[in-house]
């Protein structure tokens, strides 16, 4: 974790307000008369039974694709009740979640990762620790106090230190506005979590944002480790300026990892990334 200093950016727009079968045969008169069917009648029953059965398809996939851009589409938004990297390193320490495979719900994280894939499950893991945050402040007085003394236990006795120990972005050091970070625990194929808040002036007031990392593992050679890494971002208000929101925006960052140290050069457009972590694995 870094933290101290600050430095202005841009200044941010001004951001308008957001409103918110076949037919049966007939038996009568006393024997069987079998239908003739009517090809014209056929055809049409069968193309009315083909639309609404893509209509009902279609209405499945486009529930299922806004299930899973809801939390995108917050990301984006302004909120003002982040999930902070403070919040999940709150969540891990206390012993309310473990790997990332018990947040994503399957074994999911594997090798064989793509972007779309790689951003369906970062959503994923993003959506259950927002849902365990609600959790936590539904429990009851005794059961807070069980957490809290199961966090500071956590705390004494931590036996990670991973680092954020460069980040910077068009020559400018984000490193040195992140005011906290947590890293996941590797899975067992190298992938992991990064999440940082980051504190900063523009348009002369401070604002919040928190960004989320995960780096998943396309390649293991030796001690070299590849990954593909997707970023997303959340912001107290939307400011589209700020160096970190333009850095989450693009495709295409990968990272390598030798030993414990794990890079990124990265540059696309207007922006150059530099990132160096020591994950401590």
């Amino acid at each position: 974790m870094c933290g101290g200093l600050l430095f202005a950016q841009s200044q941010i727009p001004t951001m308008p307000t957001m409103p918110s079968m076949p037919d049966m045969p007939e038996v009568g008169g006393g024997f069987y008369r079998p239908t003739v069917p009517n090809p014209k009648k056929t055809e049409a029953k069968k193309n009315a039974e083909n639309q609404n059965t893509e209509e009902k398809k279609e209405t499945v996939i486009s529930d299922a694709k806004t299930k899973q851009n809801t939390l995108s589409s917050l990301l984006d938004g302004d909120i003002n009740n982040l999930l902070s990297a403070n919040d999940i390193s709150t969540l891990y320490d206390s012993g309310m979640f473990g790997s990332l495979s018990s947040l994503s719900g399957a074994n999911t994280i594997a090798y064989g990762a793509n972007s779309s894939t790689t951003n369906i499950l970062l959503n994923q893991i993003l959506g259950s620790l927002e849902g365990l945050k609600e959790e936590q402040k539904k429990v009851s007085p005794a059961e807070a106090q069980n957490l809290e003394d199961i966090r500071q236990d956590s705390e004494t006795f931590k036996t990670r230190s991973p680092a954020i120990l460069r980040f910077k972005i068009n020559g400018y050091n984000i490193a040195d506005s992140l005011t906290a970070s947590f890293f996941s625990e590797p899975e067992n194929d190298g992938s992991f979590l990064l999440t940082a808040d980051r504190q900063y002036y523009a348009n002369q007031r401070m604002l919040n944002e928190t960004f989320y990392m995960l780096f998943r593992t396309t390649k293991s050679a030796g001690s070299v480790t590849t990954y593909e890494v997707v970023p997303t971002i959340a912001q107290e208000v939307k400011n589209p300026y700020s160096f970190v929101y333009k850095f989450c925006k693009k495709e295409g960052i990968t990272a390598e990892k030798t030993g414990n140290l794990v890079v990124i050069h990265f540059e696309d457009g207007d922006i150059t990334a530099d990132m160096l972590l020591d994950i401590d694995k």
